[in-house]
């Protein structure tokens, strides 16, 4: 008896973890790199200016996106340092682990360990098996660890406890607030009447709560008045410009179709099992309705990133995986849905670590790393760098500080195209405040990326926008060309 409890024992430990090994396999590539995609570097940069004293949204860095993913960024470089991406790439790995750990938690209470083991490995798995911005330390990825526990909360019944977890996942994205109808269907579905209004006053206390915490931090750490005009203010603007059908798809067939057909094996599993909708449990319904609305926040933007669809992983894990553990499939059939998940994810894995993140090129060392070792190599650590066009990975790669609040122009944005380049990064309130940025901290050198049409760029050239082509053509002088790039540098006097 004692060796039979004890065979159990060690089977019991084995597959938890030989699931943490597979996991952290199919994650590797993020460790192998400095940056996985210019987000990073857009996080990066403005975290190092908000450890320099300055505000978020203000003189510390501007982005469309909520605090939190800033903070996190701040808070680990003060840490381990400045530009210490290594850092960040073991944090973000440890909040996808941990989002991991939740979904088990979730699938295991539906369905038993089986399912929850499943719906871990499929998370871990369905967060890797993609191009390089999928790996990066994005907003997604940390929104999910507490959107997943108030999902798990709200399956619980509480109420409270789940309405502050959803707050906190909004403080990394926007598109976490769609889980509002989730728990608001939740209430109706898991209470009986006389227990609903009780329901919705701690759903609501716990909302309410969270959102009066989480002003109080952004007036700490930042600007409040800020914070409305970039990431609510241009929410609308940004959206209406990615809906436009020539970009829509542009995004879609480089991410929403390989998402779908790559991963085809959890959609299968997932739609077979929402099919049979009649003899599903009130819970498992609800994660059906969590799928749905996942799908409706990652698509909701129009921006179609693969990393977007981060946040329909999740629901899309633990439906496969409760698939799975009640479905009894032939050994062909379950062979082939190995299959269909190991390929692709293979496939990922060595693009991922073979290719360059930020140029999806095998070249090597590609061009962005010899002019980063110019920047670095023709200033001090005391100065600022200017970078016109979308590549605030070189204030990473050199390890050199933005000389504006602005980590880049146009992001979001149908570069190339023949819409005007009216974003909310260029806006007409957005010029003197860089006017202000580069005449209270004067760029040793600006790089003009837009002459070599990095990403996109050549038809937005400094000469288009008095505020740079005065400072240009009245400060500074060409030092550099280097595969395309101009490099000015500061005149001397």
């Amino acid at each position: 008896m004692a060796g039979h409890g004890l065979t159990i024992s060690w089977r019991t430990a084995a597959w938890p973890a030989l699931i943490g090994i597979s996991i952290f396999a199919v994650h590797l590539p993020e460790f192998l790199h400095r940056l996985l995609d210019g987000d990073e570097a857009i996080y990066g940069s403005i975290a190092v200016l908000m450890n320099m004293g300055g505000a978020l949204y203000g003189s510390g860095g501007v982005d469309n996106k909520p605090p939190g993913v800033f903070w996190v960024y701040a808070a680990t470089f003060r840490g381990f340092g400045a530009y210490q991406m290594a850092a960040i790439h073991t944090i973000g790995f440890l909040a996808m682990a941990a989002t991991c750990v939740l979904m088990f938690v979730i699938a295991r209470d539906l369905a038993g360990r089986r399912a929850g083991l499943l719906a871990a490995l499929f998370y871990g798995v369905l967060t890797a098996a993609g191009n390089p911005r999928l790996l990066a330390s994005n907003t997604e990825i940390f929104m999910m660890l507490p959107l997943t526990g108030s999902v798990l909360l709200m399956l619980r019944r509480r109420w409270f406890w789940s309405g502050v977890l959803l707050v906190a996942a909004g403080a990394f994205r926007q598109s976490a607030a769609i889980n509002v109808l989730l728990v608001a269907v939740g209430v109706f579905w898991l209470e009986s009447e006389p227990q609903r209004w009780r329901a919705i006053t701690h759903l609501a206390a716990g909302l309410v709560i969270a959102l009066i915490a989480g002003a109080a931090l952004i007036s700490l750490s930042g600007s409040v008045t800020g914070f409305w005009r970039w990431t609510v203010g241009t929410l609308v603007g940004y959206a209406s410009t990615s809906w436009t059908p020539a970009y829509v798809w542009l995004r879609a067939k480089d991410s929403i179709v390989p998402f779908l057909l790559d991963m085809a094996v959890f959609w299968i599993a997932a739609i077979a099992l929402a099919a049979r909708w009649r003899g599903l449990a009130v819970q498992v319904r609800l994660v059906v309705v969590w799928l749905v609305v996942a799908m409706t926040g990652s698509l909701a933007g129009g921006h179609l990133s693969w990393h977007y669809f981060i946040q329909a992983m999740g629901p899309l894990a633990v439906l496969a995986a409760l698939a799975f553990d009640r479905f009894r499939l032939r050994k062909v059939v379950t062979a082939a849905a190995v299959a269909g998940i190991a390929i692709p994810t293979l496939a990922w894995w060595a693009f991922d670590i073979t290719v360059d993140p930020l140029t999806y090129d095998f070249a090597s060392p590609p061009q962005h790393a010899a002019v980063a070792a110019y920047i670095a190599e023709h200033t001090s650590g005391s100065d600022r760098v200017f970078v016109w066009g979308d590549w605030p990975a070189l204030y990473v790669e050199s390890d050199r500080v933005m000389a504006g609040r602005f980590p880049g122009f146009l992001r979001g944005f149908a570069r190339g195209s023949d819409i005007p380049p009216n974003n909310w990064d260029t806006s007409p309130d957005v010029w003197p405040l860089l006017r202000s940025d580069l005449a209270a901290n004067p760029p040793a050198l600006i790089v003009d990326t837009a002459t070599a049409d990095w990403s996109d760029f050549s038809k937005y050239p400094m000469s288009d926008y008095p505020v740079l082509a005065s400072l240009v053509a009245t400060q500074y002088h060409r030092v550099a060309t280097l595969g395309g790039v101009v490099i000015y540098a500061r005149n001397a006097g």
